[in-house]
């Protein structure tokens, strides 16, 4: 019984670890861009452009707030 709990444990670490990756390999290729929270894409120039001009703002790793169409040309 107490080899099943052992085995139990590490698919459980097993899972964990998995999903870890995936979030650090999700996190590593949105570098490239912004997410808003309606899920859609938006270049890092224009990210960054209305993080300085105040319009938007990080919260958890989605930009919100208003990005300006001129400077969008993800």
């Amino acid at each position: 019984m107490a080899s099943l709990l052992l085995k139990r444990r590490q698919g459980h670490a097993l899972r964990y670890l998995l999903l870890e990756m995936a979030t650090h390999q999700r996190a590593a290729t949105t570098l490239a861009g912004f997410q808003t929270i309606d899920g859609e894409m938006v270049s890092y120039i224009a990210g960054e452009q209305a993080i300085r001009s105040g319009t938007a703002v990080l919260i958890g790793g989605l930009l919100v707030g208003t990005v300006l169409p001129q400077f969008d040309n993800y």
